[in-house]
């Protein structure tokens, strides 16, 4: 039986999400950003993509550069100063409606959805199926920069959104000793979580954290139409893996990206005790002493 909770409201929580209609119908009145990236083995470019055809009057946001440079670590959370001067320098203001959307239905979107609102920015929202749902539609496309007017943009960080490893340790250990914790649900292919493949880097162990759930993001999708799935579809999954919602949940993956698209999901269900574990998967195993399980 699914469990439901005063903590969450399926009927008045707003949607994370934007159709192609409502941006079509909306597009001089939001910002959009076009966040697309791709794994090196996918042999796309994003940034000559973008320059090549992008939704009409939309703003590049690359998530490599807007991410902490001084860490080994990829597309960690910037410094809130650095995020200030780059979304300033895109025209954005915090009264800005955003929509975001990538290359691929819905993937990097995701991350920079999150980004953004533990930044504290309050109205930004995902397109629903991306790019390629917009060239289904026919939807006009452009190849002309955007027209930029510099902005001031004031960041609000909500330190609750965000998890690190300290936290991610001490909850493991907390279970260790018969407690109950916070849910970590990984977004990683079934095979990454049971350790059944070798890791994107092969320095990097394979496995999963003690005590996560395997979550594939792209069982979050409807792979025929790529739209993210209904609410109803993903309460049904939430349910075959016996998530209490009463619980809070935190969202991982490899390297913090598609956690996002969990975390997009448990916002369509309404879900408000979630939050996202920003070093993921590519940190954990890289951390001496720690506990990998596999299947």
């Amino acid at each position: 039986m699914f469990i439901r909770s005063a903590r969450y409201a399926f009927s008045s929580f707003p949607s994370p999400l934007v159709s192609v209609q409502y941006l079509k119908q909306n597009l001089n009145k939001v910002k959009v950003l076009d966040c697309s990236w791709y794994l090196p083995q996918m042999n796309r470019n994003a940034e000559l993509e973008y320059k090549k055809s992008h939704i009409p009057g939309a703003i590049r946001f690359d998530i490599d550069a807007n991410s902490l440079q001084e860490t080994s670590l990829p597309h960690m959370l910037p410094k809130k100063e650095d995020f200030e001067r780059s979304v300033s320098d895109m025209g954005i203001s915090n009264n800005d409606q955003i929509v975001v959307y990538d290359g691929l239905n819905i993937f990097t979107s995701a991350r920079v959805y999150w980004q953004f609102k533990y930044f504290g920015h309050k109205d930004i929202s995902v397109l629903d199926g991306g790019f390629p749902a917009w060239i289904k539609e026919n939807c006009a496309v452009s190849d002309a920069p955007p027209q930029i007017k510099q902005a001031k943009y004031k960041a609000t960080p909500q330190p609750h959104m965000l998890r690190e490893l300290d936290f991610i340790l001490k909850n493991i250990e907390n279970q260790n000793k018969g407690q109950k914790g916070d849910y970590v649900l990984d977004a990683r292919p079934a095979t990454s979580f049971n350790g059944e493949v070798p890791e994107l880097n092969p320095a990097l162990p394979n496995g999963h954290m003690p005590y996560s759930t395997s979550l594939p993001f792209i069982q979050l999708i409807d792979q025929k139409t790529g739209l993210l799935k209904t609410a109803e579809e993903i309460k049904e999954i939430l349910n075959s893996l016996n998530i209490d919602l009463n619980r809070n949940i935190i969202c991982s993956c490899y390297q913090g990206v598609t956690a996002a698209v969990i975390y997009i999901a448990l916002e369509r269900i309404g879900l408000k005790n979630i939050s996202l574990y920003d070093g993921s998967w590519i940190e954990y195993a890289f951390t001496k002493d720690v506990e990998i399980k596999k299947k």
